[in-house]
């Protein structure tokens, strides 16, 4: 293995147990803005790296806040109606969605193997079928010769 595929590797799996966690985007949206603010600020210096951070985490947590309010408007509302269906099916919608993103991904996964194995079980009837050909021209020409 080269040593510069190991970073890309760990890079990798650090994404693929992040879209496995289950948890909302807006959870990274406070992280994700310190870090990209601490380093923008990082250019002006020490003072201007805490400070690009703090921005940075605020706007996140900012933007984090608005897409669960917009989650808690449903809630709220079934809330002062009294409606316990609504409720439930407010805060189910999120994992309904994240199921069926799920299932979609299996079904192709297996429609893909699918199509892989049933082009590997024909490739050997096109072999056979040219071969099987060939072998009658070779035939052919051993009884015109005799």
């Amino acid at each position: 293995m080269k040593h510069g595929s190991f970073p890309m590797m760990r890079a990798s799996l650090i994404l693929m147990l992040i879209m496995l966690t289950g948890c909302s985007r807006s959870s990274f949206y406070a992280p994700l803005g310190a870090t990209v603010g601490g380093a923008v600020g990082a250019v002006g210096g020490p003072v201007a790296s805490g400070g690009g951070a703090l921005l940075g985490w605020s706007v996140g947590k900012g933007a984090a806040l608005v897409e669960e309010n917009k989650n808690l408007v449903s809630t709220v509302d079934a809330l002062s109606r009294g409606d316990v269906s609504a409720i439930v099916s407010a805060q189910m919608k999120g994992q309904q969605s994240t199921i069926e993103k799920a299932t979609d991904t299996i079904w192709t996964a297996l429609k893909v193997a699918a199509f892989v194995v049933l082009g590997f079980l024909t490739i050997p009837l096109f072999i056979t079928r040219s071969n099987s050909k060939k072998i009658k021209k070779i035939c052919d020409k051993h009884d015109k010769v005799t």
